[in-house]
């Protein structure tokens, strides 16, 4: 099931490339038609979350300096470019912690995966720790590239 979570994984990269591959860099932090979360949060929030939860698995965080504050859960993303990393820059980031995690994955015991979530509250919706990893792999990441998708609609630019 792993090397099919994986594959999933890769191809959802691929999206996240295509999607903004054509968005023109001072269109990134946009907010057309009342949308907030613009393509530089989106995949900024992406990233911060994988740093997040790789905690779980044992993938040491290592996010650039500035960005958790950004892109945080609940945070409000800014339409202002000033302080936000450009385009190539989250590209590069989001592609080098999906490398992180398919290179750490194979190597996580099933029993850290099995272990129950550290946190009560996210245990309702995530039971283990497992649970939480596949959907950040999965769902939470097409979620916020389904918002790019719309965005892009939005501001103009027609589906990627």
């Amino acid at each position: 099931m792993l090397t099919h979570m994986l594959h999933a994984y890769d191809l959802q990269l691929n999206t996240a490339k295509r999607l903004v591959g054509s968005i023109p860099d001072a269109l990134m932090c946009t907010q057309p038609a009342g949308l907030v979360n613009h393509p530089t949060w989106s995949l900024g929030h992406l990233i911060m979350s994988a740093h997040g939860v790789g905690q779980m698995i044992g993938i040491e965080p290592s996010p650039p300096k500035g960005w958790s504050e950004l892109f945080k859960t609940g945070g409000t993303p800014s339409s202002d470019p000033a302080g936000q990393p450009t385009k190539a820059e989250l590209l590069a980031e989001l592609e080098r912690v999906h490398d992180i995690w398919k290179t750490a994955l194979p190597g996580v015991d099933a029993a850290v995966l099995d272990a129950e979530h550290p946190n009560e509250k996210t245990r309702a919706y995530f039971p283990t720790v497992g649970a939480m990893v596949s959907y950040i792999m999965s769902s939470h990441e097409m979620d916020h590239l389904g918002q790019v998708a719309a965005w892009r609609r939005a501001a103009g630019l027609g589906p990627a």
